[in-house]
């Protein structure tokens, strides 16, 4: 029994080690990481040596995981980044090469190199729904709504989540973008289907600016579902269809949202008239990354300006308005909305 253990703990010291050394840096499939685990020391040392190498192997992966998502989401997310990832590193470790082994402090500490799976772990994630792309300038948020068959709005709502969107409750209100349009479907009668049932679906879709009606891009889309049901083939036409239409929106409005983005700027208590207005306009045309600057409305209440940023949207320019220059009071702030007040 005693030599059982012995030879288990060899192999488990040396699994990695076979054929040449690991070199730190990125492979083909992963990357080489030196990382250390340590356990306290208990009466079992193979127990406790095992357990060292599996920290050690714990810590390699949680390094590749931090490259994938924020410090933030590895908190919130600790329970499903755990019980998942962490409780599964050999799946992730191909192979590792053991450096050093010492007792300190009373406790044993194992430092190895680590050939981490970055691809395979960062898939994983993604299943798991903790790695989305950077969101938009702003974040802006984004209400969902298709008429006519409506089997298509859970479809396009997954899209816009899963590119980084933040998409609002359907019930709810407000939101920055609105994204709408329609879809329908229509049964194939084909002979040589069998008993299978055919349908082909369309999804028109247009995203624009809440508010202004501005549009910011336009997409449509068919696809085909094909089952023994008639139901779930409808269905399945009308989930691809809105699916592939909410990508190609999605992307489009992406780079539009990057490239350049239309702030209101609401502006309360300006004086000397128009030409307090067109002061502020000419200030804020200085300024490196304001491309435009146009006067929407003038009356008692104040003034709107439509301002055209290069990417930067309502928080960035609100802090503009703070400086010295502009003596404004900025009361409340969204993405493409800024209200400010001529301070006193």
């Amino acid at each position: 029994m005693i030599r059982a253990l012995v030879a288990a703990g060899l192999a488990l010291a040396l699994a990695g080690c076979a054929g040449s050394r690991l070199k730190l840096g990125a492979t083909e499939d992963g990357e080489v990481i030196e990382a250390e685990g340590w356990s306290p020391i208990e009466a079992d040392l193979l127990a406790t040596k095992r357990r060292s190498l599996i920290e050690a192997q714990k810590k390699a992966v949680e390094r590749v995981v931090g490259v994938f998502i924020s410090a933030k989401t590895r908190v919130s997310q600790a329970v499903a980044v755990d019980q998942n990832i962490l409780a599964n590193v050999g799946g992730y470790v191909k192979r590792y090469d053991l450096v050093s082994e010492r007792r300190e402090d009373g406790f044993y500490k194992t430092v190895i190199r680590a050939h981490v799976l970055y691809k395979k772990l960062g898939a994983d994630l993604a299943d798991l729904g903790l790695v989305r792309p950077e969101a938009p300038p702003g974040n802006p948020r984004v209400r969902v709504g298709l008429s006519g068959d409506s089997g298509a709005d859970g479809a396009v709502r997954r899209v816009f989540v899963e590119r980084g969107f933040q998409v609002l409750d359907a019930k709810g209100v407000g939101g920055d973008l609105e994204v709408g349009g329609t879809a329908s479907a229509r049964e194939l009668y084909d002979p040589r289907l069998g008993g299978f049932k055919s349908w082909r679906a369309r999804v028109e879709l247009q995203a624009q600016r809440a508010g202004s009606g501005e549009v910011l891009a336009r997409k449509t889309q068919e696809a085909s579902g094909l089952d023994a049901v008639g139901e779930i083939a409808r269905a399945k036409a009308l989930e691809n269809a809105g699916g592939l239409a909410a990508e190609s929106l999605s992307a489009e409005l992406s780079q539009v949202l990057t490239k350049r983005a239309a702030v209101t700027l609401r502006v309360a208590g300006v004086k000397g008239g128009l030409a307090g207005v067109q002061s502020l306009a000419d200030h804020l045309r200085l300024e490196p990354d304001i491309a435009q600057v146009t006067l929407g409305e003038f009356g008692p209440a104040g003034a709107e300006l439509k301002v055209t940023t290069e990417g930067f949207t309502g928080e960035e320019l609100s802090k503009i308005l703070t400086l010295k220059k502009y003596a404004l009071q900025v009361r409340s702030v969204t993405p493409y909305l800024v209200e400010a007040a001529v301070a006193d």
